[in-house]
């Protein structure tokens, strides 16, 4: 009988503690991160996704050769028009304080370092971009200098300054010394993480995806069918990308390493997904419809649909 008691005893204690771990383990099982969408009313949304909460705030005018937002330290990057310029702002991605005004600007890109931001030039009137600084989201200049880029636009950054092109040929340019390294072998570059750039090969006429260290030199290609256009994963080991199979889009994982690709289960979307990590929560987020978005970690079974609708007419988003 006594011992009959102990068992029972151990089985219910170990029952609790079960309910207690699944407990503990349930906020890690839904998705997590803020959503910071943009609007071609002027207006930035984000939502925590957690809760469902949104803040609102408005844009003077976002601006006309600056439209991009990206995410750095939990900052939501942004351009508005400010007396007929393009002016670069940053503020928490939670919306909840006034925007930092980080300075003029004709392009602008995510620095390699966490946290800062690289601005070109100072009016996107101008054919030519002299002069860059990069800063922190706070607005303290950490580098700086009088040269002109030796191209019209700036597609990224990396370690050692900027990355441009010229005469169709993408290559990293130091702002310091005003020199070029060789041509890189890519087309186009869509992300940047670090050392990393993600776009694609310049033999291929842009059809083909390729990945490219700036630090080693090392140079990656996925397999075939996958669009040029991707995200690299919070810490770089992933980069998520589109494909598509009959009439309708799937999302793959590209190990950044090697090339090997995984497709994520259960998701196939009719129109071109738009797609965004949270570098708070390493969730990827997919939108699959006009007002409608799912979440996946890698590892799952299948995404999770959220529980709440987007605010329609969105232009689009990015995650922190």
């Amino acid at each position: 009988m006594l011992r009959a008691l102990v068992i029972l005893g151990a089985a219910a204690l170990a029952a609790l503690f079960a309910d207690q771990g699944e407990a503990v383990r349930a906020p890690a099982d839904r998705p997590a991160g803020t959503l910071v969408l943009t609007f071609g009313t002027n207006r930035l949304t984000s939502i925590d996704v957690a809760t469902g909460r949104r803040t609102v705030r408005k844009v003077t005018s976002m601006a006309a050769c600056g439209p991009q937002t990206f995410v750095t330290a939990g900052h939501v990057v942004f351009a508005g028009v400010r007396n007929g310029r393009t002016v670069v702002f940053s503020a928490p991605v939670a919306l909840d304080e006034p925007p930092t005004r980080l300075g003029a600007a004709h392009a602008f890109v995510p620095s390699a370092t966490e946290g800062r931001v690289w601005l070109a030039g100072t009016d996107c009137d101008r054919r030519s971009m002299t002069g860059v600084r990069e800063v922190t989201v706070d607005g303290r200049v950490t580098r700086e200098s009088g040269r002109r880029v030796p191209s019209f636009w700036v597609l990224g950054a990396a370690p050692g300054g900027l990355v441009v092109e010229r005469s169709r040929q993408v290559f990293a340019w130091d702002p310091d010394t005003g020199r070029a390294g060789r041509p890189l072998g890519l087309l186009a570059v869509t992300a940047t993480h670090g050392s990393l750039l993600a776009g694609c090969a310049a033999e291929s006429d842009c059809s083909r995806l390729v990945i490219h260290d700036t630090a080693t030199g090392r140079r990656v290609e996925p397999r075939a069918g996958l669009e040029p256009d991707g995200r690299f994963s919070p810490d770089g080991s992933l980069l998520a990308a589109t494909q598509r199979t009959d009439r309708r889009w799937r999302v793959a994982l590209v190990d950044t390493r090697d090339g090997s690709t995984t497709t994520i289960p259960g998701l196939r979307v009719r129109g071109y997904p738009q797609l965004g990590w949270s570098a708070s929560s390493g969730w990827l987020f997919v939108q699959t419809g006009a007002r409608r978005m799912v979440a996946y970690k890698p590892g799952m079974p299948r995404p999770v649909a959220l529980p709440f609708r987007l605010p329609p007419r969105m232009a689009s988003f990015v995650v922190g």
